[in-house]
């Protein structure tokens, strides 16, 4: 059995008709998370899953529109009565990250089962998800994913080395219209890699607000690539 993607979040930190940036890959009856912003829980609610359905999360960074329901879903999984320890894997930091949530909602300590596996340059195995660790060029520490072939960008800049690796499928991030930004995609900055993209199954994510009012000119100017929305799925 392949995998199957489910956008659950396509949004950013300033939408209010998307739930922000959370990816469900699922295979075999197991569930992974990348990245778990705000909205992700109703949108799996929508999809029929429960908080305890989910295995593990991989986060590509700790900004709010990325892990704004991380929290939220650890003591849903509390007060749900899940006893497994959720696995999260994200950048170096985010155990201090996590740890500073807990001393702003300190009822919550002791009380939720997570284990916080930082990550940089490595592979690893996860529910039977072969995964591969990149860093990448966001305005904090962060993080791709390559997720069975399957290359998720998170926040970040392109840049060469990120598609020197072997993937089929990839879900980048287009957050600004024009121009070029050291912690974001534009057209500009992405077609220099067109070569290599083009010959890729492409799936935009992540688009501010007027980004998306734009985005069919994008699409058309770039030649390659499909914006998707909140629910929108394919199998790999």
């Amino acid at each position: 059995m392949g995998v199957k993607v489910v956008f659950l979040g396509t949004g950013t930190a300033d939408s209010f008709e998307r739930a922000q940036s959370s990816i469900l890959f699922e295979k075999n009856g197991n569930t992974i998370l990348v990245d778990a912003g705000n909205g992700c829980l109703i949108r799996l609610g929508q999809l029929g899953k429960r908080p305890a359905d989910i295995n593990a999360v991989l986060l590509t960074h700790v900004h709010l529109d990325h892990s704004g329901d991380l929290l939220p879903l650890l003591k849903a999984r509390w007060l749900s009565g899940v006893e497994d320890t959720l696995k999260i894997f994200a950048p170096t930091g985010t155990k201090n990250w996590m740890e500073s949530q807990l001393e702003a909602f300190p009822f919550l300590r002791n009380k939720l089962s997570y284990d916080v596996v930082e990550v940089r340059e490595n592979k690893f195995n996860v529910y039977n998800f072969n995964v591969k660790s990149i860093v990448t060029k966001h305005s904090v520490e962060s993080r791709g994913y390559i997720v069975n072939g399957i290359l998720v960008t998170g926040d970040t800049s392109p840049f060469e080395e990120l598609y020197n690796n072997d993937f089929d499928v990839v879900i980048h991030e287009l957050s600004l219209p024009e121009g070029f930004s050291q912690h974001h995609t534009t057209p500009d900055s992405i077609l220099r890699f067109s070569r290599i993209l083009s010959e890729k199954e492409v799936y935009f994510t992540h688009l501010y607000p007027h980004t998306l009012t734009l985005k069919e000119r994008i699409i058309k100017r770039l030649g390659f690539g499909k914006v998707v929305n909140d629910l929108d799925s394919f199998k790999f």
